[in-house]
């Protein structure tokens, strides 16, 4: 590498600039063309005229038009990281003859300059021109014609269409369209001769293994040619009453090509029968048995084979009831999970938990003694998980078979957490068939869905535990009872109640403003336990606030909405009574603090900073005495 003196990038295109009178091509046209590409220089080498004399070690041509060459001198361009000019002495080129380029066709030494080029040349005997490139151009351009070796392939395609056919002009010109689209260079889309198959066995489907003798035609890259692997193994596929190409036979072949499976087409010269050959990949993406594309490449399902299945399997049961039947088996085959079955089940298979009646009034524990039907990726077939432990829903009252009870078993469906139907032969009553995902989501004392999965909270147990618990307290004010009970039965969350609180619970610690009270909750708050789906009291004591509301000895509207308004907030655990003052208090967590002022309870305007209105209000009223103007 070789660094020049003039290092400035603009100083350095200047004495290109001002070097066009040292050299010549001794063509005006030539020398204009080159000196217009040095006066708009960019980032890569600069064009030049180099003399032929330049160039060294210059391959044998034969019949190509690109060959390689060492340039003495080496191309010149700009360094940007290092900012300096700099040359590659003895840099190895391409160099492409243009054999048909004359002095004034200019434009057609324009359209080769893609990328990597030098500069200009010309062989002094014969004054053919030569264009100098980097040298990975002759990497992706043909020696031998100078076109892209896309092109080039194309065009050797083209000349090949004379050597076969397949004796149908619309299969031909298709066959043809797509050698040309070419959209990589992969193995090559063709006509392929019934006799250069060796059968090798039957398979399902109409399809045989056979080995291909002379092979696949494909790109091989390093040799820059099409070439052919031969002996390969490959799969031909029968297409019955294929006699005439229809557009839909050929859609089918066009499927097969954007999944790189396919080598061709060919035909049983004796049935006239026309095949698709297939490469190894075709069972990674079609089915074996029945030739159709998996729902799942990875395993292999297919989805027609198993509806096959089950179609086939539809005889061997029954419920006893022909619109439960039909729906049974239209779950079947329209299945998307495709790991397990729903389907019928008799009741004689279950192996009944009588115990689990104690704790459970709608669910029963079971084992299933057959077990459901999973679909097993290995062999391709169904098969059964013995002693599958199960839970059992009675829909009571559902002898008759309604469209509620069914979209009941729908909503299940969508869940996955179902394995079917069964029927009790001596109640005649449906139960529902749940695997053991089915307490994630539902409550296993109602079957109702969990409001919140995560902690199993079931708002209709809770509701039931409120409502039979409203006999165990009361303030003495049917109107405050009704609200308590209506704030209780909205639940705003799952483990903390607002409720009605005795007065004597509380011990008192200090007074904090004119209406708020600090004080320990000696028996704490009610929640709903959600792992023994209980309301209980927790055990230890609590910190609370104690707001006292002056004349609010009647319940009115307006003392039911501030109270409502907490219970937004999320501040608020209930509400009490002093029996000596007959004045009611609310009960705030300790939280209640972060949101409203100790001192007049009014709701902070800005909580991070605690800043009450009213209170910096009052300070000011309460100062106007001390001054005046």
């Amino acid at each position: 590498m070789k660094i020049l003196d003039f290092r400035d990038l603009t100083a350095g295109k200047k004495i290109i600039a001002e070097n066009f009178a040292s050299w010549t091509s001794g063509n005006e046209i030539i020398d204009n063309f080159i000196q217009e590409k040095q006066l708009n220089y960019n980032e890569d080498a600069v064009f030049e005229w180099i003399p032929y004399s330049e160039l060294m070690d210059i391959k044998e041509i034969g019949n190509n038009c690109l060959t390689t060459a060492i340039w003495k001198e080496g191309s010149l361009y700009y360094n940007k990281d290092e900012k300096e000019w700099i040359r590659c002495p003895y840099e190895i080129v391409t160099l492409r003859f243009l054999y048909d380029v004359t002095d004034e066709s200019i434009n057609k030494i324009k359209a080769y300059l893609t990328f990597g080029y030098y500069g200009v040349s010309q062989t002094p005997d014969t004054k053919v021109y030569i264009l100098v490139f980097n040298k990975g151009y002759i990497d992706d351009y043909c020696g031998k014609c100078g076109n892209t070796y896309e092109k080039c392939q194309t065009n050797h395609l083209k000349d090949n269409f004379i050597n076969w056919t397949s004796r149908n002009v619309i299969l031909d010109a298709f066959i043809q369209k797509m050698q040309l689209k070419l959209n990589n260079y992969g193995k090559i889309f063709e006509w392929i001769p019934y006799n250069e198959f060796i059968i090798i066995r039957e398979l399902e489907n109409y399809t045989t293994l056979a080995m291909w003798e002379k092979g696949p035609l494909y790109y091989n890259s390093d040799d820059k040619k099409l070439v052919r692997k031969s002996c390969e193994m490959v799969y031909l596929k029968y297409l019955y009453n294929s006699q005439e190409i229809t557009d839909e036979f050929l859609n089918e072949v066009e499927s097969y090509l954007e999944k790189s499976v396919i080598f061709g087409i060919s035909q049983n010269p004796d049935k006239e029968v026309y095949l698709l050959v297939f490469n190894d990949k075709y069972f990674d993406h079609y089915c074996e048995k029945c030739g159709s594309k998996y729902e799942n490449n990875f395993n292999k399902w297919c989805k027609q084979c198993k509806i096959n299945q089950l179609k086939n399997n539809f005889t061997n049961w029954t419920s006893g009831n022909i619109q439960l039947d039909d729906f049974i088996q239209k779950v079947q085959l329209e299945f998307y999970v495709y790991y397990t079955l729903f389907e019928w089940i008799p009741y004689n298979e279950f192996i009944i938990n009588k115990e689990s009646g104690k704790y459970r009034k709608h669910i029963t524990l079971a084992i299933w003694e057959k077990g459901p039907l999973h679909y097993n990726t290995n062999d391709n077939n169904f098969v059964r998980q013995p002693c599958e432990k199960v839970y059992l829903k009675c829909l009571h009252s559902s002898q008759t078979i309604t469209v509620q009870f069914l979209n009941e078993v729908k909503s299940y469906l969508k869940n996955k957490v179902i394995f079917g139907i069964s029927q009790n032969p001596d109640t005649q009553v449906y139960l529902l068939v749940f695997n053991n995902k089915y307490v994630n989501y539902y409550c296993e004392k109602c079957g109702n869905k969990y409001e919140d999965i995560y902690y199993k909270c079931c708002k209709q147990c809770q509701i039931n535990q409120l409502e039979d618990n409203f006999i165990n307290w009361t303030s003495g004010n049917i109107k405050l009872d009704d609200f308590i009970q209506k704030m209780q039965l909205k639940i705003y969350e799952y483990n903390t109640l607002f409720e009605w609180i005795p007065y004597n619970e509380f011990i008192i610690i200090k007074e904090l403003g004119k209406h708020t009270t600090l004080a320990m909750w000696e028996k704490d708050l009610l929640y709903y336990n959600t792992n023994n789906k209980k309301l209980v009291k927790r055990s230890y004591k609590n910190k609370v606030y104690l707001k006292y509301l002056y004349n609010s000895q009647e319940i009115s509207d307006e003392f039911l909405n501030e109270i409502e308004s907490y219970l937004k907030n999320n501040v608020i655990f209930g509400i009490s009574q002093n029996p000596e003052k007959g004045v009611y208090l609310l009960v705030f967590k300790y939280i209640y603090i972060d949101h409203y002022c100790e001192k007049c309870g009014n709701k902070y305007e800005d909580s991070y900073n605690k800043w009450c209105d009213q209170c910096q209000s009052n300070q000011l009223k309460n100062n106007f005495t001390d001054w005046t103007s």
